[in-house]
């Protein structure tokens, strides 16, 4: 239970438990969606379902992409403008896949305004969805046109704090712990009178903080060992599936450390594990932010053809979530090899085409509910 000893210096190029993991964490969220939606549009709770635990997913992302980015910081030594590097390499990675779901979902919208529980449409909500700039919806949410899409808006001002360290020549965990503990404290005492992208003053925030103190860890080789991995990542995941939400300010805890010890536990297990995971999961993992977008499309249609069936109950529910899953994946899968790596191959800048071709590294998701 000491300390993961590793043989090479440096941090370890490819993490594939984290693919692995995003992959979990990316069916999380289908499934917590399907849940939504079951309870909403087909038994008409306005309370929302009973158990929403499937939204730590979400939590589990935000540390993956902390972890992600500050273990990468190596692969741009040397480089000049580091900074600028870094958000194109980033910028790259996420908008043009979410820009096309935008598009494509104000287009739906305007089409066929009953695939969504909120289809109010006004210019300021589609340019600020498209600014990453949290705005409100027609219910007073601060929700997107793409509802995940507020998740992305938490990682690009993450990607906006790291490049300043970048910029400032700091490490990330010198800038980030006080930069990100002062903006969580902001968010505790914000009114609700504050503008809204004010909103991205939350706790929440602090788990990408503890993915950066993880990089930290792996860099220092002082990682748990094969058997306490084993039990942060096992006991971790039984607290996200047990513990009701938590909302704000205490998610962060409740979730959030939760969250913590699941990718702690990951990553620490990579070297005996990494190796024997299979092709299909790993491949799983690289469509994960593809399924994370590409799920809002295809529920709605689904739970429509379960109320249309007069569907209800325990039944419309599991055939919801198994469905939704069966679906859903192998949908994104064809989103993420013939939209998305298209989409990378062709705005990639050739001179960087060496640098951010790990996919464990390169594909880390950005987020998603």
């Amino acid at each position: 239970m000491g300390p993961t000893k590793e043989p090479a210096a440096g941090p370890r190029k490819n993490y594939f438990c984290l693919q692995a993991l995003r992959a979990l964490a990316a069916a999380l969220v289908v499934v917590h969606h399907s849940i939504s939606m079951w309870s909403q549009w087909l038994m008409h709770r306005t309370g929302g379902p009973r158990w929403t635990n499937g939204a730590a997913g979400v939590d589990i992302f935000f540390v993956i992409s902390g972890f992600v980015m500050a273990i990468s910081v190596p692969g741009l030594a040397g480089k000049p403008n580091r900074a600028g590097v870094f958000l194109r390499r980033r910028f790259t990675r996420i908008v043009p896949l979410y820009w096309a779901a935008i598009t494509l979902r104000v287009v739906q919208l305007k089409l066929r305004p009953t695939t969504a529980l909120n289809s109010i449409l006004t210019p300021w909500r589609v340019i600020a969805s498209y600014l990453f700039i949290p705005a409100r919806n027609g219910n007073g949410e601060m929700f997107p046109i793409v509802v995940v899409g507020w998740t992305l808006n938490y990682e690009v001002f993450f990607y906006l704090l790291f490049a300043a360290a970048l910029s400032l020549n700091i490490s990330a965990i010198s800038f980030l712990t006080p930069v990100l503990t002062a903006f969580a404290i902001i968010g505790t005492l914000r009114p609700a009178t504050w503008p809204d992208f004010t909103a991205l003053a939350s706790t929440i925030v602090i788990e990408f903080l503890f993915g950066v103190i993880l990089a930290e860890l792996a860099t220092r080789r002082k990682l748990p060992g094969r058997t306490l991995g084993a039990l942060l990542l096992a006991g971790g995941f039984l607290v996200l599936m047990l513990i009701p939400e938590a909302h704000a300010p205490w998610g962060f805890l409740a979730w959030g450390l939760p969250a913590a010890a699941v990718v702690t536990g990951a990553v620490a297990l990579e070297e005996w594990v990494g190796a024997r995971l299979p092709k299909w999961l790993l491949e799983a993992g690289d469509a994960s932010y593809a399924l994370y977008l590409s799920h809002t499309f295809i529920l709605p249609y689904l739970i429509n053809a379960l109320a249309r069936m007069s569907m209800t109950g325990a039944p419309a529910l599991a055939l919801a979530i198994v469905v939704g899953l069966a679906i859903s994946f192998p949908a994104a899968i064809v989103v993420h090899r013939y939209v998305e790596l298209p989409l990378l191959k062709a705005l990639k800048n050739k001179g960087e085409r060496g640098a951010d071709s790990s996919v464990p590294l390169a594909t880390a998701i950005e987020s998603p509910q």
